[in-house]
């Protein structure tokens, strides 16, 4: 798979015009079931919200694979538009914890050395719930 050079991440106009279309509406369906369900937000109105300046979201799509390449399933995410951020007002307002590659390599040679066992675990909505 990782040399057939098919692209199976994708934004929502190019997820769209794909022939499996209905399956990435379908997780966009359960991303904000989710959502919904676990009470990340609250509904207002506009008008309610005063001089705050909104942040629109955008939505990736992923086709996720399993080893030998074979589909498992699909992927919806709903995430802030980051490139809506300003340089010395809002630039510094979100955060995303995220591992860097080095870590997780320096990890997985020390699990080698001293014979560790390691798994890997994918959570459902990891970062909504994490404590800020």
């Amino acid at each position: 798979m990782a040399t057939s050079g098919k692209n199976d991440t994708f934004y929502f106009h190019d997820a769209m015009k794909e022939p499996d279309r209905d399956q990435f509406i379908m997780a966009m369906t359960k991303e904000l079931k989710d959502h919904h369900d676990n009470n990340h937000w609250k509904l207002v109105k506009r008008s309610t919200i005063g001089e705050a300046k909104t942040v629109k979201a955008i939505w990736a799509f992923k086709r996720k694979r399993r080893p030998d390449g074979s589909l498992l399933k699909h992927k919806a995410r709903l995430n802030a538009h980051g490139g809506m951020q300003v340089y010395g007002e809002t630039y510094w307002d979100t955060y995303a914890p995220v591992v860097n590659w080095i870590s997780i390599r320096m990890m997985l040679t020390l699990s080698v050395i001293h014979s560790l066992y390691t798994t890997s675990i994918d959570f459902t909505l990891a970062f909504p719930q994490a404590e800020v």
